[in-house]
């Protein structure tokens, strides 16, 4: 069963990961994406809280831990997703995306040498270079060929808020139970994302079934159902294990986005994720220093919080 586990549960997770970017662009072109991202948080709130009162989930106790985690919540929920979202309705492929935002880690390894005093080996520096060059490799023929600049920039904080929100977790780690640390966090998201949405095309969705399930699908099947793989993935796998698995998701995203939303993904996309996987590799799964775990263990916690979503895993540390 176990064996059975080990090689079902990341190839699930993958292309339940990679579905966001694609169900987040069919939402994104079926009403105002910041409306889409609200209601995403609301529902996965309602669902999230019940499940943690059922089960009789331990709340935070401290004030403070309350403060961090609105703090993480509007880092890896708004400043995230609603840039992203805005992104996709802008034109920016999923792919492409998909292959900006998997750049996380890269941009926690530079951010954690002057913020933590995390030393990075030369072959660590070389991989950031190299990952930084596949990014720029994946976009070259895009901005060249008349996309939207501003999608483009959007992705690119959705970045940094991604990153600030791994950052800011590492810096006040704690124990929060994740069934109701992502709860709280989910607040912080509908918080910010409703003012917003209100002045950016309106908090109401249309009726359509392009807008209402691909809200349902990010909300159950991203927010929680990812998650949650996600979660067993870091229970049951080594750290670099785990972590090299999402590196899958560009590429399955680009090869499922011309089926699902007849997108066209270049070659050089392709080229691109290949040259930035080879160092995202060299940076965070180098051994020969123990800075390396550490930076391992940094991804890993902003991935496990990262409630694009939210979800609920027991045991697991959360920001608090």
């Amino acid at each position: 069963m176990a064996q059975h586990r080990d090689r079902l549960l990341p190839a699930a997770f993958v292309v339940v990961w990679s579905s966001g970017y694609l169900a987040g662009t069919v939402g994104a072109h079926s009403g105002p994406p910041l409306a889409l991202l609200f209601w995403r948080f609301l529902l996965a709130f309602v669902v999230l809280c019940v499940l943690a009162v059922v089960t009789r989930a331990p709340w935070p106790t401290r004030p403070r831990t309350y403060l961090h985690l609105l703090v993480t919540g509007f880092l890896l929920q708004t400043v995230q997703f609603g840039p992203l979202y805005l992104g996709l309705g802008m034109g920016v492929t999923a792919g492409v995306a998909a292959m900006i935002m998997s750049a996380c880690p890269l941009v926690v390894a530079a951010a954690a040498v002057p913020l933590f005093g995390e030393r990075l080996t030369g072959r660590q520096w070389v991989g950031l270079t190299v990952g930084l060059a596949g990014v720029v490799i994946s976009l070259s023929d895009r901005l060249n060929g008349g996309g939207s600049l501003a999608g483009y920039a959007l992705t690119g904080l959705a970045l940094l808020g991604f990153a600030a929100g791994t950052l800011y977790q590492k810096r006040f780690g704690g124990s929060v139970d994740l069934r109701t640390g992502t709860t709280v966090q989910l607040v912080a998201g509908m918080i910010t994302t409703l003012p917003l949405a209100a002045v950016h095309g309106g908090v109401l969705l249309p009726m359509t079934t392009p807008a209402i399930g691909s809200t349902v699908w990010l909300a159950l099947v991203n927010s929680i159902g990812g998650f949650t793989m996600l979660f067993l993935l870091l229970r049951h796998r080594s750290g670099g294990a785990a972590t090299s698995v999402l590196y899958l998701v560009p590429p399955v995203t680009a090869l499922l986005a011309p089926v699902v939303l007849d997108q066209t993904t270049s070659m050089t996309v392709f080229i691109g994720m290949a040259v930035s996987g080879a160092g995202v590799l060299m940076t965070v799964l180098t051994r020969r220093v123990p800075s390396g775990k550490r930076l391992l263990s940094v991804f890993r916690l902003g991935r496990s919080g990262v409630a694009l979503d939210s979800t609920a895993r027991q045991g697991v540390r959360f920001d608090g």
